[in-house]
């Protein structure tokens, strides 16, 4: 055999034996749990912290719906004065005419729709001195339509007008009634008044076409044959 390989040989049991002098029984296993628990260590100082999930933001709950406003009941109108209801003055409408003859238009004017209850003739009064044959005073009521035509300066006076005259004598007693009566249709060549007269005694004296007041009041024809004022 080889000196020089059994140095080595010997040697190397030499060595492990004063090695194997300075091991301490359980070093490795120490060793080992040590470099386990330092790994860890590592491993878990290197993973950051889970972040903590922040809570997820509440969802609101769900907006109450707006309480409704109750619709208000309907303002109670206040009641109205008769004076805001009242309709405000118009042309007066056609006036009911009575049948085209001397005693239904002599009963309309004293009766149904007695003149006394009129207007005066705008202007004129009661027994005014008389410049015709009529009476030495004068009084001229005028129908609700023939008032209106005259304020309005119509120019002719509607359907159903009427003016009716009181002839008086000097004494101021009554001696006869004359009325014009329009009648559509009646007579339309004289703008169709109808023509009445009667005396103090309710007497019809003349009624209808009477020639003698066309004759009179043709001169006034251009003024719906009234002689009194103007009515354009």
């Amino acid at each position: 055999m080889n000196p020089n390989i059994d140095w080595i040989a010997n040697n190397r049991k030499t060595t492990g034996k004063q090695q194997g002098a300075r091991y301490i029984p359980g070093t490795k296993y120490f060793v080992y749990t040590m470099l386990l628990i330092l790994c860890a260590s590592l491993c878990f100082g290197c993973t950051s912290p889970e972040t903590e999930t922040p809570n997820e933001t509440e969802t609101p709950t769900e907006t109450e719906a707006p309480v409704e406003t109750e619709t208000p009941t309907e303002t109670e109108q206040e009641p109205v004065s008769e004076a805001e209801t009242e309709t405000p003055n118009e042309t007066p409408e056609t006036e009911a005419a009575p049948e085209p003859t001397g005693e239904e238009i002599q009963a309309y004017v004293t009766e149904e729709n007695n003149y006394k209850n009129w207007e005066l003739w705008p202007g004129t009064g009661e027994l005014d001195p008389g410049k015709g044959p009529h009476g030495d005073q004068i009084t001229i009521y005028v129908s609700d339509s023939a008032f209106s035509a005259i304020e309005e300066k119509a120019g002719v006076m509607p359907e159903g007008s009427t003016v009716l005259k009181e002839g008086y004598n000097s004494e101021g007693e009554l001696i006869e009634v004359v009325v014009m009566h329009k009648v559509e249709g009646f007579d339309p060549e004289h703008n169709d008044w109808f023509w009445l007269w009667y005396d103090a005694d309710d007497e019809i004296k003349a009624e209808g076409k009477v020639l003698s007041c066309y004759n009179c009041h043709t001169r006034q024809a251009g003024n719906d044959y009234l002689f009194t004022g103007d009515i354009k």
